[in-house]
């Protein structure tokens, strides 16, 4: 099984740059899995994300979302399908290592908020 991950925040490092103060520099990661599914994690970001389940906001640590979502990273309301349709995701799909091991996300990883480093899974 392939997938890829992405990096989103507003570091010229990151893989989607979002110009704004309120994201941190490396925000969040985004996995998209040989399935389609999108995991999401927070990288311990300053103001946190979030996202809309059953008409309320709540804030997201890790978890799988639908590409039609809606989310509040910092201040910033991002239209999840704006992040994964953007040419910066076409352009590094074609130069990001896609790792053919096991799915990352099916043990649920906890990562450290500082260095992303997997520190533990549930």
């Amino acid at each position: 099984m392939a997938f890829v991950t992405y990096t989103v925040g507003r570091s010229s490092q990151a893989d989607i740059c979002v110009n704004d103060p309120s994201i941190s520099r490396i925000h969040m990661e985004i996995t998209i899995t040989s399935g389609g599914r999108y995991f999401c994690a927070d990288h311990g970001s300053s103001h946190g994300t979030f996202f809309k389940k059953n008409g309320e906001w709540k804030p997201l640590k890790q978890g799988y979302i639908d590409g039609a979502d809606s989310l509040v990273l910092g201040t910033k309301k991002i239209k999840f399908s704006s992040i994964i349709n953007s040419p910066a995701v076409a352009s590094f799909s074609k130069q990001k290592d896609v790792n053919e091991d096991v799915e990352p996300m099916s043990f649920k990883p906890i990562r450290n908020s500082a260095t992303g480093e997997i520190e533990s899974s549930s």
